[in-house]
């Protein structure tokens, strides 16, 4: 009996002993090291030298947005037209994926001068009334080099009276609304991180519908409608100057080439109750300055 009771004894000892050979090394590890605890001030010293980074990397302007990175900026411009001084507010993003988008709201005081768009129309001898406008940019930033940036972009518009006006002492007037689809690229040049330079080049077609009310004709003093559809291109000249690593200052200059098809009514003459638009190509050129503030 002893021996039996021995020998059962034996068998769960080498059982025991196998399993406990088969286990695996343990997952648990004794480190000396104590873990690393960064206080609130700290975290946001952190966060302010990343966002100073970013910042110190874009140049104000479209086209320096940092890789990987969204820039927002916002702020107005003024440029001054042939036909009267215009501005505009904008805000606009360059996400991290390189997709960017613009919105602008202008207005524009309509001077009592001749729009060289439309030659063939005289210059207003009455005030004229107020022009607005609406502008939707969407393109994608592709980051070529390190100081050579594309941007292509498609470019909306909607205005009312920022193309043609006119009024007079005898009750002529001539009102217009116009849409713009209009592509175009930007093309930036890095030169160092407070001065960029940039051209910028779009173009398209714009609908111009006019709403008038003339003396002349066959059917003085009721309304007509015309149409003109006006082929535009626009050269931008610039740069981009940082005054502070949030805010830029950014003066150009634009070159504007129209062509005008009028249709039937749009191109008679006063006498026929037309508007007199000719398909005459014209050429103005735009200076302005922008303010931009960037985050």
């Amino acid at each position: 009996m002893k021996k039996l009771l021995y020998l059962i004894a034996i068998f769960f000892i080498g059982k025991t002993y196998a399993v406990n050979t088969n286990l695996p090394p343990s997952t648990t590890i004794n480190s000396s090291e104590s873990d690393i605890i960064l206080t609130k001030e700290e975290i946001r010293a952190l966060k302010k030298l990343a966002e100073q980074q970013k910042i110190e990397s874009y140049s104000g302007d479209l086209g320096t947005a940092p890789i990987d990175k969204t820039i927002s900026s916002t702020g107005a411009a003024l440029e001054e037209t042939p036909s009267g001084p215009q501005v505009f507010a904008f805000f606009s993003q360059t996400l991290a994926n390189g997709l960017y988008y613009e919105g602008r709201l202008y207005t524009k005081y309509n001077m009592q001068s001749q729009n060289p768009a439309f030659p063939d129309v005289p210059a207003s001898s009455e005030n004229n009334p107020e022009g607005y406008k609406a502008v939707f940019k969407l393109g994608y930033n592709f980051h070529i080099t390190d100081d050579y940036d594309i941007t292509p972009y498609l470019r909306l518009e909607a205005g009312k009276n920022m193309s043609l006006v006119y009024a007079d002492t005898q009750g002529n007037y001539i009102n217009s609304t116009n849409y713009a689809i209009l592509p175009g690229f930007k093309q930036t040049f890095k030169l160092s991180d407070k001065f960029a330079p940039y051209i910028d080049i779009y173009g398209g077609l714009s609908q111009v519908s006019l709403t008038g009310n003339l003396t002349e004709g066959p059917t003085p003093n009721q309304t007509m409608n015309g149409s003109v559809q006006q082929y535009q291109l626009t050269t931008e000249l610039g740069f981009a100057y940082k005054i502070t690593p949030h805010q830029a200052i950014i003066p150009y200059m634009q070159f504007v080439y129209n062509s005008n098809n009028p249709d039937t009514i749009a191109a008679e003459p006063y006498s026929k109750g037309g508007f007199n638009i000719s398909e005459l190509s014209s050429s103005q050129q735009v200076y302005a300055i922008k303010y931009s503030y960037s985050w």
